[in-house]
């Protein structure tokens, strides 16, 4: 089957709404905004679940509204099948708070624009049909549309916290298109990263 790819934007925002809104929300109703805030959160605390679902999606919907929102769109037909969220450092800041992953030295890295693969998800229907990294090639390539610069990735390094664990892809997917390992976060995820002209 052939798929195409598209970005995130107000024009194909109705097809994420529909395609996460089939899903729940993705991750307990999350939405993709946990790595849009500094300190991580799924659901608004105060708040009904189904309230607090409700403003992850209106909040993601502004972001995408205001250009703060990244992402690509893998179709079949003329359905969402597939989706991989990116974004500069700025745009995705929760991964900074990280326990581990703010031990890092990172200060080479100044001055150079970063990137970042957040989020991984594939309609139940269309697993393990490759989409995931359809997606990230997507990603790449826009990433190099807008400048490029230092793309990060934190795949799990085992296949414990099962399913779950696949959000952030896998350390073979980001082999495949470059990436090297750049250090461990803990004992569950690796940094990896690759350069892009």
């Amino acid at each position: 089957m052939n798929y195409e790819v598209k970005e995130l934007n107000s024009t194909t925002w109705p097809d994420f709404e529909k395609f996460f809104a089939k899903h729940d929300g993705v991750q307990g109703g999350c939405w993709c905004t946990f790595y849009h805030h500094n300190e991580g959160r799924l659901l608004k605390e105060g708040l009904e679940r189904e309230d607090a679902i409700a403003l992850n999606r209106k909040e993601k919907k502004s972001l995408v509204a205001k250009g703060r929102s990244h992402g690509i769109l893998v179709y079949a037909g003329d359905q969402a099948v597939g989706w991989c969220q990116y974004g500069p450092k700025e745009e995705l800041p929760r991964i900074d708070s990280g326990r581990n992953y703010g031990k890092l030295d990172l200060s080479a890295d100044q001055g150079r624009k970063l990137w970042r693969l957040t989020c991984f998800f594939v309609d139940r229907d269309f697993r393990k049909k490759g989409l995931a990294g359809v997606a990230l090639k997507a990603a790449l390539d826009s990433i190099r549309k807008q400048g490029g610069g230092i793309v990060e990735a934190y795949p799990p390094t085992s296949k414990e916290g099962g399913s779950w664990a696949l959000w952030f892809g896998t350390v073979a997917m980001f082999e495949r298109e470059g990436f090297k390992a750049h250090a461990k976060l803990g004992e569950k995820h690796l940094l990896m990263r690759k350069t892009i002209a």
